[in-house]
């Protein structure tokens, strides 16, 4: 019996530190990899970048062309999306060069350097200058076509508005927008992702934030904003356009 616990313990020992080497592992990869993101500075031809924001909290608009790989990183890693080449993108023909977009090892999620001598972006909501309705079925989500396209809600103080209006509004479930969706065994029909609300900025025309937009079997929307989702009232959906 002794021999029994002995063998028991033993292997009970070399679980836990499977177990501990298995979470250090993980954690100086996450780790790693957030400090990489949140605090590195990267140079191209001389000038610096400093690290902005990653994906999905800011995009890019506009085609990547590629400028570099990261010393020490591998070129490009094997995605279910197919093989995705690291390093450092320029957007291709930008009139003003002041965004890089860098892909990580092991990430399929993109960061955003921006130009250090440039004064600190504020890429929140409530600094949008232009939002304007993306259909979930566009060809082309960074299109740079929406530099110049002109839709969407342009003065200021309608875009104050619509932020008040969402931000007063209850949640999906709280509006019992479920309601149109649930179906008798549990399960959602026609909840979708409609698109999104691109909120772009006078200071830097070349990133956006995307507020998404969910259909609850097209009688109601709601939008995710400040983290958190909410009823999208119908004078709004009218006047993005989204129905």
């Amino acid at each position: 019996m002794r021999f029994i616990k002995k063998i028991l313990l033993g292997v009970l020992s070399l679980l836990l530190l499977f177990i501990l080497w298995a979470f250090l592992t993980l954690g100086i990869r996450y780790f790693r990899k957030a400090w990489l993101k949140s605090t590195n500075t990267v140079t191209l031809s001389g000038t610096k970048y400093a690290y902005l924001a990653s994906e999905p909290n800011l995009y890019y608009l506009g085609g990547l062309e590629f400028e570099t790989n990261i010393d020490g990183e591998p070129k490009s890693f094997s995605h279910m999306l197919g093989t995705i080449k690291t390093g450092l993108f320029s957007i291709k023909d930008a009139e003003i060069d002041n965004i890089l977009i860098r892909y990580h090892p092991d990430d399929e999620w993109f960061s955003i350097y921006r130009k250090s001598s440039l004064p600190p972006l504020d890429y929140s909501v409530d600094n949008c200058c232009r939002i304007e309705f993306v259909d979930a079925n566009y060809a082309s989500a960074e299109s740079e076509d929406h530099l110049s396209c002109g839709k969407g809600v342009t003065d200021p103080s309608m875009i104050i508005k619509f932020l008040s209006d969402v931000r007063s509004q209850k949640t999906p479930a709280e509006a019992g927008l479920y309601d149109y969706v649930i179906q008798p065994n549990g399960f959602f029909k026609n909840c979708y992702a409609a698109g999104a609300i691109y909120g772009y900025f006078e200071d830097e025309p070349y990133v956006h934030i995307r507020m998404n937009i969910t259909s609850y079997n097209d009688q109601a929307y709601s939008v995710s904003l400040d983290g958190k989702d909410y009823v999208l009232p119908d004078p709004w959906v009218e006047l993005l356009e989204i129905r």
